[in-house]
């Protein structure tokens, strides 16, 4: 692929800033696609921007939480979604929560008519954070399934995931698929009363338990666009394994939602002889594998060759021994220039293998996922290390 003009590249920067899009280990250019809003809109959405840092002191969460607290005491027109107030939002993500669609009514947070609730039988870690997560189908409408590995949504969907930290609403992202081939996305800090949630461009938010980051666009873009319809934990596999629950892979086919439909559920990760791979196969795939490592050439690592998504097609309870997430790292060396001369994964050896050494640390370019994750996942990562422990070295 021939480089992008810088010109154009500094219009998709700015388009990005204005539509605020948070879209959740190595290089590849970026090929988000945006919608580029009008001279006329661009200029607008700056000026809101603006309008949003000054009323809050700063463009930071902060700013954006502040600018919450003051939208807040609008009180009935952010509760009802007032016409008015969503009404100057049509071509840019709107600047409140309230006018996403997701509530009926956000003082009292009743979830608008059409609101489904999921959750993937497993969540990505992230740092400890409650979470609860929403879709909306357009009715009659039915997701392509063709390529189980790259579902795409109709146009009209709406997907929100909200964070919380000890039961105190952060954020709220939202995405939004408004042509065939982009989406509008936006990510909402709410205010410290719970009663507002307005448009936030990333950064730090203190809290009473800590400090919390929410993701700027580049930063949720490096995620996303690992998914050619962008959409992440709403796929066959978190969605058909054991666990996943409320709108699951099971509903989805009874309901009729999907062109193709896999033949049986759920879906089961087998094993390869140790007893152990499918949790640890599982956190791979949903911590490295659904964003990053995988075979889609727009992903961040897809040039490392290291690929962890797991493929739905292959998850019958047979052996995993095959897998992909297996052939390119038990004794594979890294080709990151970074870690040349280290192996992904020793067989029997997890204290110098790379992989279990990148996952269980945390730092500033030594860590994975390299973003979006300050603490380590102290239940789940002995479930890799036990697993990586229990590998056979290969024979000589």
């Amino acid at each position: 692929m021939a480089p992008k003009p810088r010109a154009a590249l500094r219009y998709e920067a700015r388009a990005a800033l204005l539509f605020a899009a948070c879209v959740s280990c190595e290089d590849t250019a970026d090929r988000v696609k945006l919608r580029a809003p009008s001279a006329e809109q661009a200029d607008a959405g700056a000026a809101n921007a603006a309008g949003a840092a000054g009323e809050g002191g700063s463009s930071s969460p902060a700013g954006g939480s502040a600018a919450g607290d003051n939208a807040a005491g609008e009180g009935g027109a952010l509760a009802a979604a007032d016409s008015a107030l969503c009404a100057s939002d049509t071509q840019l993500p709107p600047q409140n929560l309230a006018c996403t669609g997701l509530y009926a009514n956000i003082l009292n947070k009743q979830l608008a008519p059409g609101i489904e609730a999921y959750a993937p039988a497993v969540p990505l870690w992230s740092d400890g954070a409650e979470k609860q997560r929403w879709i909306s189908l357009p009715a009659g409408t039915k997701i392509d399934t063709s390529d189980p590995s790259e579902w795409s949504f109709p146009v009209g969907t709406k997907v929100w995931k909200e964070f919380s930290r000890a039961k105190q609403r952060v954020e709220t992202r939202m995405w939004q698929k408004a042509d065939t081939d982009f989406w509008v996305a936006a990510t909402y800090a709410w205010s410290s009363d719970e009663t507002s949630a307005a448009r936030s461009a990333g950064g730090d938010i203190a809290l009473g338990t800590g400090t919390y980051h929410v993701p700027t666009p580049d930063e949720c873009q490096d995620c996303h666009r690992g998914r050619t319809d962008r959409l992440l934990g709403f796929e066959q596999v978190l969605l058909g394994l054991s666990g996943a629950t409320g709108l699951n892979l099971e509903r989805l086919i009874a309901e009729d939602r999907l062109t193709e439909p896999p033949k049986a559920t759920p879906l089961v990760l087998g094993d390869d002889g140790t007893g152990l791979a499918a949790p640890a196969l599982a956190w791979l795939h949903v911590n490295c594998g659904v964003s990053c490592h995988n075979q889609n050439s727009n992903a961040k690592a897809w040039s490392t060759g290291m690929f962890l998504r797991l493929d739905p097609t292959l998850l019958d309870g047979s052996s995993v021994a095959g897998f992909d997430a297996l052939k390119t790292t038990l004794g594979v060396s890294a080709v990151t220039p970074t870690w040349k001369g280290r192996t992904r994964i020793v067989p029997g050896d997890p204290a110098h293998s790379l992989v279990f050494d990148l996952i269980s640390h945390r730092g500033t370019g030594q860590q994975m996922p390299p973003i979006a994750t300050s603490f380590v996942d102290e239940a789940d990562i002995p479930l890799v290390e036990a697993w990586i422990a229990e590998q056979k070295p290969s024979a000589p």
